[in-house]
């Protein structure tokens, strides 16, 4: 059923992302200058729900439903039309809810589309595995909005965490951005 979940947001994706060129803004210049290449930065508060597939075969967890909280900063170069490069950084702690502290980081590149859609995939570090197989590090994927909301903004993210051993993780989180 994941996987069926994953494949249909990939699909989404994609179709978004080849549809975006066709509605974007027109091009006022017909060169793009980026000898200024400059990073805009926002940082800002996460929290959300995480569901750690099999989690609770643990000695340490009772559920594999967690609330988590974290600390995210966001690095955004404009391309100059509707796609940027992103680069992210997020420490979240889940378990909170059960007597619990499972940290965790994550790292990624992407991309942001028309300032809204953000794209992105890279490294999850923990030091907390529930499969007692010393697995610390896994891929991680991630889809987001973020609304503008006068000088803030409010991100909505998506991200799963596979694992060979099916103890994936997915994760759904909110916060404010300054």
């Amino acid at each position: 059923m994941l996987n069926k979940l994953i494949g249909l947001i990939i699909i989404l994706c994609t179709i978004i992302c080849m549809l975006i060129p066709a509605i974007s803004h027109a091009k006022t210049d017909d060169t793009i200058d980026l000898s200024g290449e400059e990073w805009t930065k926002r940082k800002g508060i996460r929290f959300g729900y995480t569901y750690g597939n099999k989690a609770d075969t643990s000695d340490r967890l009772e559920s594999p439903h967690m609330v988590s909280l974290g600390f995210e900063l966001q690095q955004t170069m404009r391309g100059g039309d509707w796609l940027d490069i992103l680069y992210i950084q997020n420490i979240m702690i889940s378990g909170i809810d059960q007597s619990v502290l499972a940290p965790s980081a994550n790292v990624l590149v992407g991309f942001e589309i028309n300032e809204a859609l953000q794209l992105g995939v890279g490294v999850n570090g923990t030091i907390y595995d529930p499969s007692d197989q010393e697995h610390y590090f896994h891929l991680v994927t991630a889809v987001g909005w973020t609304q503008q909301a006068g000088k803030f903004s409010v991100p909505i993210h998506v991200a799963y965490i596979p694992d060979v051993k099916d103890y994936y993780r997915f994760a759904i989180t909110t916060g404010v951005n300054w």
